[in-house]
């Protein structure tokens, strides 16, 4: 009765399932079948039971599967499966997404084997199902990580030639046109890129971002344009979305293009006039609408003369010219960036660090010619070894600390202003006496205030007691 009982259940489960199910026994004869393998075969399920199914389905594998025996919990159990023409009711070559496993009786013999089946129709919904769940994959994690803000406001920069810049990429942002972005290492090309492509319309569709120079050449067609399974040796099962695809109604930012192999740049070139990818492996084009902006830091017109980047690709991507500002060109915004790196890594670690005028002095001389990136970089540093609550020159460089040794102000310090200065050198004596004292009691006192006083000039400048250790733990 309980065989019955799970007999019923099963013969349910094949009725009502959209896939199709087929059962042997141990000696490869078809055993059961259920009605939608039936259809698709387009045969009637009593001229298939009691006959081999080498006979009913020439391409068949579940020979293999009784000599493996298979038990089903592995990827490998699961492929495309061919169909012979003459063998479905479609008259010709088809596929369906076969998972094969064994039947085994209590002692650990197998019984038998079953396949389970989905057709073309199917697998074609789950190849379409998994390619737009990568793409809200890439776009969820993109919108977890812009600012909805304006994408400009968020580039730092004062200097006359920095707020220009930004305006005009703030009108190119509204177009569609393809832009070319170049300018030195640290300039912050991906970032004009990114609040680019966050003040277009296409802001709430993928941003994808790769980086030509950091791929290896034999990968890089895969990367760009996709492939299909089986269409070379190490192709993983289901095939791979390329970039293009993924940034499909959104933005896509090839970085560094002047590292693209030449023979890449033909493939490049055919999609941006042709609008439409063809994954390697594949005979049918994909339709795309993609944004392309490009950047580098080379020079593409003298890679044309050199015979190594192609004159018709660059002017398909070039049709807008962005040129980033190297940062001593605009020198009065070394202290704008040095600070808001300093105040990001107080807020992280819950400090009061800042410059003395001597530090700030030294950075204002300094040419920095690996740009804002560098100084990113040495305030890091600064920060990670400087003792008390003040970076000084001591704690930079020697490169940027021996600029201040022939003079203790430069012109950076002679255009602050009075406030300025006096803010600066009041916050240095308030540092020191928080550094030489137990308590903001003592400090006062050490001062020459009243710690009620003491506690307003802190918080007008900024400066925090919560933390007097010597060293901080990056």
């Amino acid at each position: 009765m309980e065989i019955d009982k799970y007999k019923l259940i099963f013969d349910q489960l094949l009725e009502k399932s959209e896939d199709g199910f087929i059962v042997i026994n141990a000696q490869g004869v078809i055993t059961d079948i259920n009605e939608q393998y039936c259809d698709f075969l387009a045969r009637k399920r009593e001229d298939l039971v009691g006959k081999q199914i080498g006979d009913v389905i020439s391409t068949t594998s579940m020979y293999d599967v009784l000599k493996q025996r298979y038990q089903g919990d592995s990827c490998d159990n699961v492929y495309f499966h061919p169909y012979s023409a003459g063998e479905t009711r479609d008259n010709s070559e088809l596929y369906a997404i076969a998972n094969r496993f064994c039947i085994f009786d209590k002692e650990g013999n197998v019984i038998g084997a079953m396949a389970q089946m989905k057709f073309k129709d199917r697998a074609l919904d789950i190849a379409n199902e998994l390619t737009l769940a990568e793409r809200d994959f890439y776009k969820s994690e993109y919108q977890k990580n812009i600012d909805y803000s304006s994408g400009f406001d968020n580039i730092l920069g004062n200097n006359k030639k920095m707020i220009e810049l930004k305006k005009k990429c703030s009108k190119v942002a509204k177009t569609d046109f393809p832009v070319l972005i170049t300018g030195e290492t640290g300039t912050g090309k991906e970032l004009f890129a990114k609040a680019i492509h966050m003040e277009s319309h296409r802001r709430n569709n993928p941003l994808i971002s790769i980086n030509c120079g950091a791929i290896p050449a034999e990968l890089m067609e895969s990367e760009l344009f996709g492939y299909e399974e089986g269409a070379f040796t190490g192709a993983k099962k289901g095939g791979k979305i390329g970039k293009f695809q993924l940034a499909n109604n959104g933005t896509i930012f090839l970085d560094e293009i002047g590292d693209l192999p030449y023979p890449l740049q033909v493939k490049l070139l055919r999609v941006l006039q042709e609008k439409e990818v063809e994954p390697i492996g594949s005979t049918s084009p994909i339709p795309i609408n993609v944004r392309v902006v490009s950047a580098t830091r080379q020079n593409l017109q003298q890679m044309i003369k050199d015979g190594t980047f192609r004159e018709d690709l660059y002017y398909r991507i070039a049709v807008v010219n962005i040129e980033t500002i190297a940062l001593r060109e605009h020198k009065d915004d070394i202290l704008l960036y040095a600070n808001y790196c300093l105040e990001k890594l107080n807020k992280k670690y819950k400090t009061s660090i800042i410059l003395t005028s001597s530090a700030s002095n030294c950075l204002s001389k300094y040419s920095w010619p690996g740009n804002v990136r560098e100084v990113y970089n040495v305030i890091s540093s600064a920060f990670a070894s400087c003792d008390g609550m003040t970076i000084s020159p001591s704690d930079l460089p020697s490169k940027i600390a021996n600029l201040n040794h022939n003079t203790s102000n430069n012109e950076s310090s002679k255009k602050q202003t009075l406030n300025q200065q006096l803010n600066n050198y009041e916050a240095s004596l308030i540092i020191d006496a928080l550094n030489r004292n137990e308590s903001v009691t003592e400090a006062a006192k050490d001062l020459g205030v009243e710690r009620s006083l003491l506690y307003k000039k802190m918080k007008r400048l900024n400066i925090s007691i919560q933390k007097k250790a010597k060293k901080k733990k990056l």
